[in-house]
């Protein structure tokens, strides 16, 4: 559970340096950024459902949130006892390689 929270994590971040640098050149902005203080700045906890959104989100990126999201809930039909975010995390695992 500790390693889908840290992979979530930095999913989060990765959405949030996306959304506030779409846009910008690259070079100008990894030479402006100092990295260490993003990750640290994004560090609040997320609640299960938020996480979910999250990779549902990352997976829309790639065109393939649909396909996450029929295999995380083909993943809980499976086993009922499944949390909802490993067969999330499961489901984009297997769909984003």
């Amino acid at each position: 559970m500790e390693e889908n929270n840290e992979l979530l994590k930095i999913l989060k971040s990765k959405q949030n340096w996306l959304k506030k640098n779409i846009g910008q050149s690259i070079i100008d902005f990894f030479q402006t950024k100092d990295q260490k203080n993003e990750e640290e700045n994004h560090s609040r906890e997320l609640s299960e459902d938020e996480m979910v959104e999250e990779l549902r989100a990352e997976a829309g990126g790639y065109g393939l949130a649909w396909e996450v999201d029929k295999w995380a809930k083909k993943e809980m039909e499976e086993d009922p006892t499944l949390p909802k975010i490993d067969a999330y995390v499961r489901a984009y695992n297997e769909w984003i390689k």
